[in-house]
């Protein structure tokens, strides 16, 4: 495990306050064995000026969703419904009348339109197949008539609970999931292979370490099995889906399971739905739709009893809660079962829509908001028509998040986000696009300095999963997990971050992507 190796003649950013910076790290037995002083029994390679900065985690990952998507049709550039159909109708053409097509990225946000579809536009295709198309969050689908019989899902009553059914083919948060019952489930080596392909992705980007967000029992199965063989060159802090019964119990009986890059110790549940579908829960209507305060996911009482249980086995629980009502919800729920539990570092996975009132309630019980900057930037195009003005405030808090006392654990939301580190900490930092707009940065009271937005993605993600001893600095002891870039982003200008190369990604001092000779 790692070489002996000295790095030299670095740019190279500890975030260890005893020693901020540094031009020279050994690295022995994949840790780092010492600062600034060279081992003359090791090899020596020369930086020639690279920044060295701690593995770049991202604390909010769909790693085999990201390859799952990268293996189906790619609806993200398409501008119109039309669009969606025509590359619907060309792949069906090229399917057996059995095969479920399934698509993912489509955003009516960005139509001409700006409307969601209505059903005769799948349903009057020349098609066999059911289809199934994920919108860009993953909370809503848009299905044909074919997908809606094989499911018994009925159109005409009342939607499921904690789901909503529009037009008679879009289906809302819990209305997706009959029809995601009686699709095909894939087996173990599709899981290894989307895996795989999304790691393809993901190692030159200089990502180390990963928070897998959601596990099913075949991806847990598959990840134990490619730690234990030597194949997961990064590490992955599992997250258990919470509505695999067996899968939790197995896990609350045999507690934690720990590898050198697998780590399962936390439960992922869900209160609410997304902005972009209209399904996160708010306090007061949707300024574009005034009948409408989003979706309650799960029952109260389901979800004490999932808090209880997660309380009783000492596993992390990470909730997602997108709007100011599911945030309270889970605010609510939390502080009652944590009060008398210290370093339990509960997670509100996404806290995207937060009331000033309830900022200081995350730091005060110890729950920890994580937060993918990028989200903010995407929605920004048509978050004031969704909330109007008077709420806006309430979007993406990471400075009052801070001025309160909590860490950040920062993320993407991969594969509904880019999954790009780089832009993420950019995105922190401005509060712009990839485009540089708005040029002031949006809501810029809330963009963060350039180390904070450092932290977010080193020292803050490894506090997110008690890993805070081993990785998010370079420190004597401390895993050898390093991302190598051509500039220091936490002093060029502003415009330049975006052109950062990564140059190098270590894991346990084995470069896993290396440009620097």
């Amino acid at each position: 495990m790692g070489c002996k190796i000295n790095l030299v003649n670095g740019n190279i950013i500890t975030l260890d306050e005893s020693c901020p910076s540094a031009d020279t790290i050994s690295l022995e037995n994949g840790k780092i064995s010492g600062i600034n002083a060279i081992d003359h029994n090791h090899k020596s390679i020369d930086l020639q000026g690279a920044t060295v900065i701690p593995g770049f985690t991202d604390s909010h990952f769909h790693l085999t969703n990201l390859g799952k998507q990268l293996d189906t049709l790619q609806l993200k550039d398409c501008r119109s419904s039309h669009e969606v159909a025509e590359k619907v109708l060309k792949k069906s053409a090229k399917m057996s009348h059995n095969d479920w097509i399934i698509g993912f990225g489509w955003d009516h946000n960005k139509w001409r339109d700006s409307h969601f579809p209505k059903a005769d536009i799948l349903n009057s295709l020349p098609i066999y197949q059911p289809i199934m198309l994920n919108r860009i969050d993953g909370h809503s689908a848009w299905v044909n008539q074919k997908a809606m019989e094989l499911s018994g899902l009925d159109v005409a009553p009342n939607p499921p609970e904690g789901g909503d059914i529009i037009n008679d083919c879009i289906l809302i948060d819990n209305a997706m999931n009959p029809v995601q019952f009686v699709m095909p489930k894939p087996d173990e080596s599709t899981v290894e292979k989307w895996i795989n392909l999304a790691l393809k992705i993901i190692i030159p980007r200089g990502i180390t370490n990963i928070h897998d967000a959601w596990q099913d029992p075949v991806t847990v199965k598959v990840l134990q099995q490619m730690s234990a063989n030597g194949k997961l060159p990064i590490r992955v802090y599992g997250m258990l889906g919470s509505s695999y019964p067996k899968l939790l119990k197995q896990f609350f009986k045999e507690g934690f399971f720990n590898s050198e890059n697998y780590t399962i110790r936390s439960v992922k549940a869900f209160i609410d739905g997304a902005l972009g579908s209209r399904g996160a829960a708010l306090l007061e209507p949707y300024s574009d739709d005034h009948s409408n305060c989003g979706l309650i996911l799960i029952t109260h009482d389901e979800f004490e009893k999932l808090t209880i249980r997660c309380r009783d086995a000492g596993f992390q629980l990470c909730t997602h809660a997108i709007g100011d009502r599911g945030n309270r919800m889970v605010l609510d729920s939390y502080s009652n079962e944590v009060a008398e539990i210290k370093n339990h570092r509960w997670r509100i996975e996404h806290a995207q829509m937060v009331c000033d009132e309830d900022i200081p309630r995350f730091a005060k019980a110890g729950i920890v908001p994580s937060m993918q900057p990028s989200h903010c930037t995407s929605d920004i195009p048509w978050l004031h028509d969704r909330l109007g003005s008077n709420r806006l405030h309430r979007i993406s808090r990471w400075q009052s998040f801070i001025d309160a006392g909590c860490k950040i654990p920062g993320g993407s939301d991969c594969p509904i986000e880019e999954g790009n580190p780089i832009f993420e900490y950019y995105a922190a930092v401005t509060r712009k696009n990839h485009n540089g707009t708005p040029n002031d940065g949006w809501q810029k009271q809330e963009a963060v300095s350039r180390i904070d937005a450092l932290k977010m993605f080193t020292t803050w993600a490894a506090y997110g999963e008690f890993a805070e001893h081993r990785r998010g600095k370079i420190r004597p002891g401390f895993d050898a997990d390093l991302t190598f870039l051509n500039q220091d982003i936490t002093e060029c200008p502003e415009k330049e971050i975006l052109k950062t190369e990564v140059l190098g990604t270590m894991v346990a001092g084995e470069f896993i992507f290396n440009k620097l000779n």
